[in-house]
């Protein structure tokens, strides 16, 4: 039996801007790349948003060029990046960069915890095809954290796309987006993500009516989601679901 195109990508958007969310953020400004568009379209709807940045980037500064002041300048460029997306909630747990790995029982404590005091409708987290090791450690807590409270958890992606089975349309919220990835002044001056994170959010319209311009990718896991679901199959090996 042949499956129609929308039982395989979505053809329309879904809103979700309503719902109270907790971000989960490895390094600061993998939640501005990944979903800053979703994030500013909670805030705008007076949603309770909050925002964990769970380690402090310290490894990002690959040549050095930021000397000794790199991890406060980091820091000072999430909370501006927070001020762009209406976000008031945050923290910096200030784990190392790169050693998520080394603390995973303690930080998934942490984590169960936040979710429990916070009590949102959702999580955001990095995908597991991410191929950053902080990413796909994070990822897989954060199904851990859904597996123990039932939270429905939105995967969303930084620099690996993802087989999406639910998209956003962030076309209203994407000069707040730009603001709060320009924010990273040392990140961007590595790597240009705002050009690469819009041509994707503009990519993530293909299957959208032309009134959408820019739209946000994630794979939605909750108890509604069906085992056929091919996105769920796809990260079933990397979550063991």
């Amino acid at each position: 039996m042949s499956q129609n195109e929308s039982d395989i990508y979505p053809y329309s958007v879904t809103d979700l801007s309503q719902k109270d969310v907790l971000v989960l953020a490895p390094h600061p400004d993998d939640e501005s790349i990944g979903c800053g568009g979703s994030i500013a379209r909670h805030t705008a709807q007076g949603s309770r948003v909050k925002v964990i940045f769970i380690t402090d980037g310290d490894k990002g500064d690959f040549e050095g060029r930021f000397g000794k002041d790199y991890v406060p300048i980091r820091r000072e460029s999430a909370e501006k990046a927070m001020s762009a997306l209406g976000v008031e909630d945050y923290e910096f747990w200030e784990y190392r960069d790169r050693d998520i790995h080394l603390k995973e029982e303690n930080i998934l404590e942490r984590l169960l915890n936040a979710a429990k005091t916070f009590s949102p409708y959702l999580i955001y987290a990095p995908s597991p095809y991410e191929a950053h090791p902080d990413h796909k450690a994070v990822s897989k807590m954060a199904m851990k954290v859904y597996k123990e409270t039932g939270i429905t958890v939105l995967f969303y992606e930084v620099l690996m796309a993802l087989m999406p089975n639910i998209l956003v349309d962030i076309t209203s919220t994407i000069q707040k987006k730009r603001m709060a990835i320009e924010s990273y002044h040392t990140e961007t001056y590595y790597n240009n993500y705002l050009t690469k994170a819009e041509g994707l959010n503009r990519f993530r319209t293909a299957t959208l009516p032309k009134t959408v311009s820019f739209a946000e990718g994630f794979v939605l896991i909750d108890k509604n989601v069906s085992s056929e679901d091919i996105s769920l199959q796809l990260l079933s090996k990397l979550l063991d679901l």
